[in-house]
């Protein structure tokens, strides 16, 4: 076997800044490695290939040459590779890992010519182990003593750094935030209007609707509205170390640091409390109403509807129950809530399901009846037969077309093209119940992975992810893995209660509707409704429907799961 034939020895290099490139450092990485495999490891100039990512951090694994490098080691075309420095392809312990497990993986010798081992002997790939361990272990003593010294900061009154809240700016001078001169009013506005009006939603929707941005320039939420008033700085009290991260869990009490009198007030103490006392009484009564209340109402076409003027989704709404048990829903803009901008008539599945349902009837009808429909103006006659499609003046013709395409390519015996629902639940239990804990305990095992790889984050220098950084997923993830518990407890609770029953009652509901689909006969909705239930009527559009764009309170086009769109002209009022 020649030189030629035998697998590539990968010599990798690295600099993170321009001034490094100038200074020569590449250079001087390739000679010293070049050296190296000549004089020591004997290895032949012909089998050496240089991965090179100039101006490159290795914080991450976002670098062209190091990702060629990695494709050829998982295609078995390389043999070692050797770097000047373990710093120059990897700081970050997570991508370390991973990169070592390819390189076992694939029998690659792993050599670093300044921390002097190679990982092709036992003793070598010891070292790296101890070196990874002492690595993590520095990470957390300086995460350990920063920790520290922001809270001695912090119980002098100090500003630990942290983003300037709205109503306050930076003064360079201080090194102090100070009352902002165009924010500071705004914030005392904000604590009048919702002591007046005691709705945070009455709030957001002011600001939004005068074009008020927040700090970073974007839209008002009940959450940031809701942060603004529980936030004690307005009244001039520092507090500290409050929660685990910057949206984790509130600490115990006694591990706050609070003081009073640091920063200049913008609101009265008296009318901070007061605000607070509001927010607390609506919190409470709120979560009173939500423990009275049961009974889940399934929205039909909940997370289908789209605005036809802004784009956004739109938002469900409970209506009124009428005398025969049908309790419809109404679907609004979402920016309608967020910015009073957009005000578009709402849709309302009293108009909304009788028109969709006997639109997808006709469609399966014309399958059946293909031999009959001869031209894509037959077509649409079929389709837009009913009273309900009074006022369409007919389908846009590229989506009729494309219809009718199907129409004649499908096989009846073999469902049609135009109209392909997914399988109904027909399993035991709750629909969808099972799926839905599957995907849940999957994402758990995924996030408890992610924390033990967190808990090995950190090597070598201060390019790894922060202390700030990690923190925050760490916390994000517990909160999630607590969420997703929650959820799990819920649906076993359900599942628990009469299986049986429910999956019987699933199965026939499902089945009513599909009978009423292929029985060609016109759909009353709001008879339909109430037999089979919301969540049958919900299963059955969304394994047909993607979405439907809602314009004046209609269903303006109907974009089906197979990717068909059919957009409706609908005739000019008198």
């Amino acid at each position: 076997m020649t030189a030629t034939t035998l697998p590539i020895v990968a010599l990798y290099v690295r600099v993170s800044t321009g001034y490094q490139v100038d200074k020569d450092s590449l250079p001087h990485q390739k000679k010293e490695l070049r050296s190296y495999c000549k004089h020591v490891l004997h290895i032949d100039e012909n089998r050496l290939q240089i991965f090179e990512d100039a101006g490159k951090s290795a914080k991450n694994t976002k670098r062209p040459a190091y990702e060629r490098m990695m494709q050829s080691v998982r295609h078995g075309d390389i043999s070692h590779v050797i770097v000047y420095k373990i710093d120059r392809i990897s700081r970050n312990l997570v991508d370390f890992s991973l990169m070592y497990d390819d390189f076992k993986r694939n029998r690659v010798t792993f050599i670093s010519l300044n921390e002097q081992f190679d990982t092709s002997s036992a003793i070598g790939e010891a070292i790296l182990k101890i070196i990874l361990v002492f690595a993590e272990l520095e990470r957390k003593m300086t995460s350990e003593r920063v920790s520290d010294i922001m809270l001695g900061r912090a119980s002098q009154g100090l500003w630990n750094g942290a983003n300037v809240p709205y109503g306050y700016k930076w003064d360079p001078v201080q090194e102090f935030p100070v009352v902002d001169d165009k924010e500071g009013p705004m914030i005392k506005f904000m604590y009048d209007f919702y002591e007046k009006e005691k709705s945070s939603c009455r709030l957001r929707d002011y600001l939004n609707s005068h074009d008020i941005p927040t700090k970073r320039g974007g839209e008002w939420t009940s959450k940031t509205v809701a942060d603004i008033i529980r936030n004690p700085m307005y009244k001039g009290t520092y507090r500290y170390n409050y929660r685990e991260s910057a949206r984790g869990r509130v600490k115990p009490e006694n591990e706050w640091i609070v003081l009073d009198g640091v920063f200049t007030p913008i609101v009265s103490v008296d009318q901070w409390e007061r605000c607070n006392s509001l927010m607390d009484t609506n919190a409470a009564a709120r979560n009173n109403m939500g423990s009275s209340s049961k009974q889940k109402h399934t929205h039909v076409f909940g997370g289908l509807c789209r605005c036809g003027v802004c784009g956004s989704n739109m938002l469900c709404e409970k209506d009124r129950i009428r005398e025969n048990g049908f309790h419809p829903s109404y679907y609004r803009c979402g920016n309608q809530y967020r910015k009073n901008t957009c005000r578009p008539k709402y849709a309302k599945d009293t108009n909304l399901g009788p028109f969709v349902f006997n639109y997808v009837k006709n469609m399966v009808q014309a399958t059946k009846l293909a031999a009959e429909i001869q031209t894509p103006d037959d077509l649409e006659a079929f389709l837009l037969s009913g009273p309900e499609f009074e006022d369409i003046a007919g389908i846009d013709r590229a989506g009729l077309s494309q219809a009718f395409d199907f129409l004649k390519a499908a096989s009846p015996a073999a469902g049609t093209a135009i109209y392909r629902p997914l399988p109904l639940e027909t399993s035991p239990g709750i629909p969808g119940s099972d799926t839905k804990a599957e995907l849940l305990s999957s994402e758990k095992e995924r996030n408890i992975k992610a924390l033990e790889r967190l808990k090995r984050l950190y090597l070598f220098d201060d390019d790894a992810m922060s202390e700030k950084e990690y923190l925050e997923t760490k916390q994000g993830l517990e909160v999630r893995n607590a969420q997703i518990e929650n959820e799990l407890a819920e649906i076993r609770a359900d599942n628990s209660a009469d299986t049986a029953g429910a999956a019987f009652m699933a199965s026939a509901s499902s089945f009513l509707v599909a009978h009423s689909i292929n029985q060609g006969n016109h759909i009353d909705y709001k008879e339909l409704a109430p037999v089979v239930g919301d969540d049958a009527l919900q299963d059955f559009v969304r394994s047909v429907i993607d979405h439907i764009v809602i314009l004046d309170g209609q269903a303006d086009a109907i974009t089906f799961k197979n990717g068909m769109v059919h957009k409706f002209i609908r005739k000019e009022k008198k």
